[in-house]
């Protein structure tokens, strides 16, 4: 069976390592790429080809809206969801219009 390939942009290396085993755990998905910041997820995430991209609202340099925006436009079958401790909702609004699913 073929499995859900999820790449993970969060600037906390907890975060992104917990999420990481929650996942891999699954036996229906796999953790193809990391990053902790926008630039470099925009492209590793080119490079690994996930089916969907679990983004940070906000990290150091080009944060998740502006890394969001350039994902979709270079790889639009690739879907994105918003992560976000915030709890201001202006933050995934700017998510949501920049290209995120959900």
């Amino acid at each position: 069976m073929p499995k859900l390939r999820v790449f993970l942009a969060d600037d906390h290396p907890v975060v992104r390592g917990g999420l990481a085993a929650l996942l891999d755990a699954q036996p229906d998905m796999e953790v193809v790429g990391q990053a902790a910041d926008g630039a470099t997820a925009v492209r590793d995430v080119a490079a690994t080809c996930p089916e969907v991209v679990v983004m940070d609202v906000s990290m150091p340099g080009l944060g998740g809206a502006e890394a969001t925006e350039r994902i979709r436009r270079d790889c639009p079958a690739v879907r994105v969801l918003a992560l976000t401790a915030h709890e201001d909702r202006g933050y995934l609004r700017l998510l949501l219009k920049a290209g995120a699913s959900g």
